[in-house]
């Protein structure tokens, strides 16, 4: 059975010295991290957490961090920032990064990855066996004109980004929500490999029958 958690992560742009794009990764109310509702979705040690905040050390001892990825187009994406899972339940360490080399009015693709602070990587974190997950890659356009930190948050707003606005179900990923992240214990890949040699077998049998 997959076992998963749910994360719901807010990036807002605004605008910094010389028109450089300026950005914002923070949770509010509304975009907290979440442990899926179902407990046969979580570790077993992690069970009782079913439906709450996350917490920045699992009973499991796993520890979640979230990578910002930035880049000009979907395909150049590059790690720009990590930060961990605060103390407080449900959300993470917010911090504000000027963006050298995007300007404000120029579109940027971001997307926000999750995984097992052990890992690296997302990507290495899933072949590990452990949890990792990924949000949808989006466009956010940095203001060239100042902007106040609510008018920020409202993150739904023209020209901001491309940020589905509204309560988010944070157990399932909705169409045209960017923040929502199914994070899954990926099988480690000596079981993908027998997996991949039994389903080799069935296929040599039913062509042999």
């Amino acid at each position: 059975m997959k076992k998963t958690i749910l994360t719901l992560t807010m990036v807002a742009v605004s605008v910094a010295a010389f028109a450089q794009g300026r950005v914002t990764f923070v949770n509010d109310s509304l975009h907290r991290y979440y442990f899926a509702a179902d407990p046969a979705k979580l570790l077993a040690a992690d069970a009782g957490l079913a439906g709450t905040g996350t917490v920045a050390t699992t009973p499991s001892g796993k520890t979640l961090v979230s990578d910002l990825y930035i880049g000009t187009s979907a395909g150049s994406l590059s790690l720009y920032s990590s930060t961990t899972l605060s103390a407080t339940l449900g959300t993470q360490n917010g911090a504000n990064y000027s963006l050298a080399g995007f300007p404000g009015g120029t579109a940027i693709f971001v997307q926000v990855q999750v995984r097992d602070a052990a890992f690296a990587s997302a990507t290495l974190a899933g072949l590990g066996g452990s949890y990792s997950g990924y949000s949808q890659i989006f466009t956010m356009v940095p203001s060239t004109s100042a902007i106040a930190f609510n008018s920020i948050v409202n993150h739904g707003g023209t020209a901001l980004s491309t940020w589905t606005d509204g309560t988010f179900n944070l157990d399932s990923i909705q169409a045209g929500n960017k923040g929502a992240i199914e994070i899954g214990l990926v099988p480690e890949p000596s079981s993908m490999a027998l997996a991949g040699l039994g389903a080799a077998s069935l296929l040599l049998f039913r062509r042999r029958k």
